[in-house]
C-alpha cells in the first residue's frame, strides 16, 4: 500500500503522510490510519497474563458502564422475558461476554487461535474465526459490538456493510474505540515532534500481532457510518484511566523500571481529577441502519 494512493474511508479524499511513513492523515475530515499490517496467528502471541492484569480493571469498569448505557439507550424490540441476541466481534478473553450474558443471549468471535482456546476453556460461547466468515448466513443479532476491535480491521466500510446482513430489524452496531481527540493520544503526537516516538508507537500498537489501522473521531466515524448506510444515534465517552490496575497498565504499556512505574502511577493517580476535565481517549458510538 503506497501512501500516495490511499483514499480516506470517511470522505474519499487522498490521505497524506503524517508523523511516520506508516501514519496517514486525511486533511479533509481528520481520519487517521496506518499502513501497518495485522499478523494475527503469525507473530508469537503476547503475554496474556500480563495483558489481563494491565487491562482487565479498566475494561471491567467500562464494560459495566457501556452495558448500563446500552440498556437505557437502545430500544428493546423483543417480547418481555426474551433475551436479545448480541455478537461480540473480537471477544478476546470473553470479559464483555460474561457481563453481557446477564442481559443478552451472547456469541463471541475471536480470530487469535491461542486466545480463542483460552476463552473456550472457560466454557464461553466463542467461535475461533473472523467476522463475518465464522457466521452462518441466517444468523442475526440485535446488537453487534466491536470493543476495541473495529480500528484493527482493514476496510471498515465493508465490515459495517457486512454487519447489515446479520442485524435484526432495528438492530444496532456498537463501536467502542480510541478517540483521536483524546488527551493522551494528542500528547503522544506532541512527543513525536520532540523526537520521542515510543508513546505514539504504543498508541498504534506497533509490532503487535494486531496493530491499530485507524484512529477515529466523531466526525470521521460519522462519515464512515453514513457511507456504509448507518446513522450515529448515540455517543458517549468512557474512562481512559482508573486507579485499579494502573501500575500494571503502566508497566505493560512500556519499558519503565519499577521505580519509574511507581512514580508515574502516583503522578497519574493525583492527576485523575484533572484528567477528567479533558477529552477522553475512549468513545462509544451506536450506529443504526438507515432506511434504503
Amino acid at each position: 500500500m503506497h501512501p500516495s494512493t490511499v483514499r480516506c474511508d470517511a470522505c474519499d479524499a487522498t490521505m497524506s503522510v503524517g508523523l511516520h511513513s506508516w501514519h496517514l492523515v486525511c486533511g479533509s475530515c481528520g481520519l487517521e490510519r496506518s499502513t501497518l499490517r495485522a499478523q494475527i496467528n503469525e507473530l508469537d502471541s503476547i503475554d496474556e497474563e500480563a495483558r489481563e492484569a494491565a487491562l482487565k480493571p479498566i475494561r471491567d469498569e467500562n464494560f459495566d458502564t457501556l452495558l448500563s448505557w446500552l440498556n437505557e439507550s437502545v430500544p428493546k424490540r423483543r417480547p418481555s422475558g426474551v433475551k436479545r441476541k448480541l455478537l461480540d466481534v473480537g471477544c478476546a478473553h470473553g470479559w464483555f461476554l460474561e457481563k453481557a450474558a446477564l442481559h443478552y443471549e451472547v456469541l463471541g468471535l475471536e480470530p487469535d487461535d491461542v486466545v480463542a482456546r483460552r476463552t473456550l476453556q472457560r466454557n464461553l460461547p466463542v467461535r475461533n474465526g473472523y467476522f463475518p466468515q465464522a457466521l452462518e448466513a441466517r444468523e442475526k443479532f440485535d446488537v453487534i459490538v466491536f470493543n476495541d476491535v473495529l480500528e484493527h480491521i482493514p476496510d471498515v466500510k465493508t465490515v459495517l456493510k457486512e454487519c447489515a446482513a446479520h442485524l435484526q430489524d432495528g438492530g444496532v452496531v456498537v463501536v467502542n474505540a480510541p478517540d483521536s481527540h483524546g488527551l493522551f493520544y494528542r500528547l503522544s503526537k506532541l512527543f513525536v515532534k520532540t523526537g520521542r516516538t515510543g508513546t505514539f508507537d504504543r498508541m498504534w500498537q506497533v509490532g503487535l500481532p494486531s496493530p491499530h489501522l485507524y484512529y477515529f473521531d466523531s466526525l470521521s466515524l460519522g462519515k464512515i457510518a453514513a457511507a456504509s448506510g448507518y446513522g450515529v444515534i448515540a455517543t458517549r465517552p468512557l474512562s481512559s484511566v482508573v486507579a485499579k490496575g494502573l501500575y500494571e497498565r503502566i508497566r505493560y504499556a512500556g519499558d519503565a523500571s519499577t521505580l519509574r512505574a511507581v512514580l508515574m502511577t502516583l503522578g497519574v493517580l493525583m492527576a485523575i481529577p484533572i484528567l477528567r476535565l479533558f477529552p477522553a481517549d475512549i468513545r462509544v458510538w451506536v450506529l443504526k441502519k438507515q432506511p434504503a
